[in-house]
């Protein structure tokens, strides 16, 4: 739930244009085709379909000792007629979604904490 397309192997995700690095990544990235950071690492089960938009995540940063669980959906049918393939999913949902998950991440960042996470279960090098 975390590989990033270039680190798929079956099924193959070499089109980077359309599977930019930070493809499916809605929380955080969603506004963004850029490389995750190295120390960031999300697991996550994303869905569109009739102008919703949804991502539930686990977003873990290692060098920083954060992670928090995030789930949003949003919905962006400005004509209000379903199924005509006519939603503002890259102009609404997906800024939205990325601030959302930056706002939250900053948060998480600044936020003091009792207990560190140990996050070296979540770790993973995948290799080609």
């Amino acid at each position: 739930m975390s590989m990033l397309p270039q680190e798929s192997k079956h099924p193959n995700y070499s089109n980077t244009k359309e599977y930019h690095p930070s493809y499916v990544k809605f929380l955080m990235f969603g506004d963004k085709k850029d490389q995750l950071p190295a120390n960031i690492r999300i697991f996550n089960k994303v869905g569109d379909s009739y102008g919703y938009m949804l991502d539930n995540a686990y977003i873990v940063d290692f060098d920083n000792k954060v992670e928090f669980l995030l789930s949003a959906v949003v919905f962006s049918n400005k004509d209000e007629i379903f199924n005509d393939s006519k939603y503002e999913y890259e102009s609404i949902c997906l800024p939205f979604l990325g601030n959302l998950g930056r706002v939250i991440y900053d948060f998480e960042l600044k936020r003091k904490k009792a207990y560190l996470p140990d996050l070296s279960k979540f770790r993973f090098e995948y290799t080609n």
